[in-house]
Parts: structure tokens; sequence; C-alpha cells
């Protein structure tokens, strides 16, 4: 790739003025999702001229907090949970708190409400959820103790350092993880199924449902041996997720600030209909109106069927690419939402007040067969005959999503497939009324509470609002073991390089996944900076030092 001169430079958008309809940049990016965000702020910083182009009129992705669907009130329809906040580099190295960005973490994080009114809660304290755990299985809680030592060693010393670094093949994945006794645990995990990790730990089979839930609810398969490893870090995460206060939106508005501040440009209603590569290389992109943004690097933060399948001449594209655009996986599932304004908050009938407190309450499952039955249900394309999902008050913590003192915004999600009988405009009015009988068996005040406004988000919705997450997949691609790690999205894509020269990959279809861990826009970042010889002015994070030190060296 082209070295770029170190000289100032214009910034991106006097360029954009003084050429409407031919620009010539160091960097474009495709998609302004939260890593497309990500790497153009660290690139646009490091002194490159840089363009970030969004087909819709609103950038962040799934980092969107909107007005529209409940006049007077917020809602956050897509990312609600923030799942890596203490680890997140791109929150440090640009101090997004400046910008008024406040994440809050509640101490009782994911609860479970059964049938008959008991309940067992995943707290930010391991004490707090010892205690809980407690009242249904005293020996369950010894054991969550002692797995959570390894547990949160394996997030901790593994999998987040792991995340802002480029993914290793298996091999010297393997390699490196049998020098210490975490990563000999974690690779014998990975040979296991959640199902089967879950039942290996704990006895008691309502405590099984609730950390078999955790475990899979973001796209793992119960009964899928290969991606073991993960089940410590959903696990984890269920006991450390964070609220973005205002909504998530604030993180996508601080990233582009930054964005500008660096003389960099974000375009929205800027959809790109041509990656345009020739002789093997990269060139810019074409948007719709007609304009050309000349680029060194092109960043596609699009799944490998949109960038490779779609937007590029298929002469340019090598055939491994292809193969990987004709045969991505798609999740299996996606997300049914009810979303509701009401005059008081959800008061649920269990025996723990803290309940209340949770940031989510699992609901509608009574054992480990429900948990089964449900995810088996979605996978095969139906909705399960006992629905269950998990609900979340948004302004328990976060008051100003509500523009009407003492209201509540709350929504109560549930997985479900793209396709179902009778298509989703027939169905939702249907599914969002059984999810309210769930909600209200749970809710004994919601028979009296008024509901101001009702809303329905399905997975045709989804696809509708965001079009890159095809088929309503919110990660852009399966979590399989042959699409995540160095084979996510191909092989033959490393680092977010593809085999095209100059053009990268930074979405959530790239390693190590989607959920707004900033990772493989992190990673690109730093490739790009590489290729085009330019200084890379962040400096690597001490937890991902440590782990390169003890694995890596």
């Amino acid at each position: 790739m082209t070295r770029v001169e170190h000289r100032v430079r214009q910034p991106a958008e006097h360029i954009l003025d003084e050429f409407p309809e031919r620009s010539e940049l160091d960097v474009v990016v495709v998609g302004a999702g939260p890593n497309g965000l990500i790497a153009a702020a660290y690139l646009a910083r490091a002194g490159l001229r840089v363009a970030v182009v969004e087909r819709r009129q609103e950038i962040g992705g799934g980092l969107c907090t909107e007005e529209t669907l409940f006049p007077g009130y917020y809602t956050n329809p897509h990312a609600f949970y923030h799942m890596m906040t203490e680890y997140l580099p791109v929150l440090s190295d640009f101090d997004l708190r400046a910008h008024g960005l406040h994440f809050v973490k509640p101490n009782v994080q994911t609860a479970a409400v059964f049938s008959d009114g008991s309940s067992l809660a995943l707290c930010h304290q391991i004490e707090d959820t010892k205690d809980s755990l407690a009242t249904a299985s005293p020996g369950d809680a010894a054991a969550f103790g002692r797995v959570m030592r390894t547990w949160h060693k394996i997030v901790d010393d593994l999998l987040a350092p792991g995340t802002y670094l480029p993914a290793l093949s298996p091999i010297d994945m393997i390699e490196s993880l049998e020098r210490t006794d975490v990563g000999r645990e974690a690779l014998r995990l990975t040979e296991l199924s959640p199902l089967e990790i879950i039942e290996e730990t704990f006895a008691n089979d309502r405590v099984r449902a609730l950390m078999l839930y955790a475990a899979c609810q973001w796209g793992l398969d119960p009964r899928e041996s290969g991606l073991g490893f993960m089940v410590p870090l959903m696990v984890d995460r269920a006991a450390n997720k964070a609220q973005c206060y205002g909504g998530s939106h604030k993180l996508a508005g601080a990233l582009s600030r930054e964005i500008h501040r660096a003389g960099g440009v974000v375009l929205d209603n800027a959809e790109v209909t041509r990656i345009v590569v020739e002789q093997g290389a990269v060139r810019g992109v074409e948007c719709f109106d007609g304009r050309f943004l000349g680029a060194t690097a092109v960043l596609s933060s699009l799944p490998p069927p949109l960038t490779f399948g779609r937007l590029i001449d298929p002469a340019e594209v090598p055939a491994e690419l292809v193969e990987a655009a004709e045969h991505w996986e798609w999740d299996t599932w996606s997300l049914f939402t009810l979303s509701l304004a009401t005059t008081e908050p959800p008061d649920y009938a269990a025996c723990d007040p803290w309940v209340n407190d949770a940031l989510m309450v699992v609901l509608g499952f009574d054992s480990t067969d429900d948990v089964l039955d449900h995810f088996d249900a979605v996978a095969g394309g139906r909705m399960g005959e006992r629905i269950g999902g998990h609900a979340t008050v948004e302004t328990r913590y976060d008051p100003t999503l509500s523009r009407v003192p003492g209201h509540h915004v709350s929504f109560f999600q549930v997985h479900a497939p793209y396709d179902v009988d009778g298509g989703w405009e027939a169905r939702a009015p249907q599914v969002a009324d059984e999810l309210l009988s769930v909600w209200g068996r749970h809710w004994p005040g919601l028979a009296s509470t008024e509901i101001v406004q009702r809303s329905t988000e399905s997975p045709v919705d989804i696809e509708r609002r965001i079009a890159s997450m095809v088929r309503g997949s919110i990660k852009h691609g399966d979590y399989n073991p042959l699409q995540m790690g160095s084979f996510r999205p191909s092989a033959s894509c490393q680092a977010g390089r593809s085999p095209i020269d100059g053009l990268y990959l930074c979405g959530a279809s790239s390693y190590p996944g989607g959920l707004v861990i900033g990772g493989p826009g992190y990673i690109a970042a730093g490739s790009v900076a590489e290729d085009m010889g330019v200084a890379q002015w962040w400096q690597t994070p001490k937890f991902v030092t440590r782990y390169q030190d003890r694995y890596l060296s």
C-alpha cells in the first residue's frame, strides 16, 4: 500500500466542499456503526484525511436512541447492554467522558424470576451472587465462587486482551494457551457445549436455567461444541453490563465529534453503491448521488455478502472472498421487542426485592428444559410454545429517557426467527400480546398500570432500520466455529486486511465479532496506520501488553 506523506493536510470537510463531485482522501469508512466510527476516530487523529459515509440519516448503527417509537419518550432499540466498558480502549484513548459520556453499572445485573415467585440474581459483587444462589442451592453458590475465580481470569487474562489484537491461527492459539493453567482450562472448555459446561458446574435445575440463558443469550448454540471458551465470557459479562446514561447514541455522538475535531468528516444519507477496485487495488467509493470519494484505503463495516457480493465488481473479487460471501451464515435468530411507556415501573412479584433493581430480568422459564426448548424452537424457525426472554426498565437508572416526570420506558425482548408462519406483519400483534401476558404474570400491577404507549420491533423491522443486519442478524453473522476466530470472516482476511490492496474490514462480521465490543474497528485502525506509514499515536492498553508478554512472547 502507498505510504502517506507526513505533511500538514487540509481537513476532509474542506476538501469535500471544494470538490463536491470528486474528492481525494486518505481513508473512506463505509458505515457509521460503532466499529466504523471507532476506526475513523483513531485514523483521523493520526493525521489522515478521513470520511465516514453512512446510508442512513442517523449515524451509530446499533448505537441508536429513538424517540420515533414513543413521542415524548426515548428508547434504545438495539445496543442497550454495553458489555466491555472496563476494557474498551476508545473510552480512555479519547477521554470520552469529556463529552459527558457516562456508563451506569448497577450491582444487581441479571435476575431470573420463576412462576412461584422465587428468583436468582447475578450481581457485580460475587458474594451477593453467592447469597442469591444459596437460596436455591448452597452447593451451587459455593461452586459459583470457585468457578468464577477461573472464569473471570479467562476473561481478564485471555479473552478481553484478545479482543483488541489480531486473531491467532488455531494452531498458534493452542500453543499459546498451553502455557498456563488458565489457558489450558480455556482449551478444555472449548471442546464442550454450553449445556455440558453448565451441567458439569451446577446441580440445581433453576440455577442451570439462569446460567444457560446467560451463556447463550447472545448467540451460542446450547448444544454446539467448539466455542465453549465463550461461556466464561458470557456469564462474566452477564454480571458486568452497563447502561449508557442519556442513551446509547451518546457514544456514537462522542465518536463523531472526535472525528470532526481531528479534521475528518461524517456524511449521513450517503449510501455507497460501489467500492471501486481496479487491478487488485481499491481506488475509492461511489455514492448513490454520483459523488466519488477517492481513497488510498477503504474500510468496510458491512458483512461479506454486502461488501464482496454487492459493492465490488465480481471480476475484482478473489475466489476465496466470493466463497466467503456466498457461504456466509446469518444469525440463526434475531430479536422481537415489545416496548412500553407506562405510568409505573415494573414491580415484580418476587421473594427477593432486589429483583426490581436488576438491569435485566429473565422471565418465562422455570427449568433448563424450558430454556432449551426456547432456543431449539427459534433455531427451527418458529416461536416456542412457552415464550420467555429478558426485560429491562430503561428509565430505572436513566430518567432522562422519559420527558414525562414519573413515567417509565421498559422493554421485553425475546429471541425470534426472521421467518415465521404468516409473516411478522400479521404475527407481531399476537406475539406482543403473548409477551404482555407473560410480563403480567410476573408484574401483577401491570393490569392497573396505564400503558401510555406501546410499540414492537420484529426481526424484519430490524433489517428495515439497519440494512447491514440482514435477516435481523444483529451480529452481522452467526457465531459458529467456522465463523469465529481467524475464520471471521475468512482465513484470507486477517487483522482487518483483505486480499484486495487497500481494502480493510472493520465491522461486526470481522474478528472478534459484534455486540459493541469495539475490537474490529480498533484492530483495523492499527493495520491501516501501519500499512500507510503513519505513527500510531495510541498506546497499547496495559491489560493487552500483559497478555502479549505472557502468551505471545
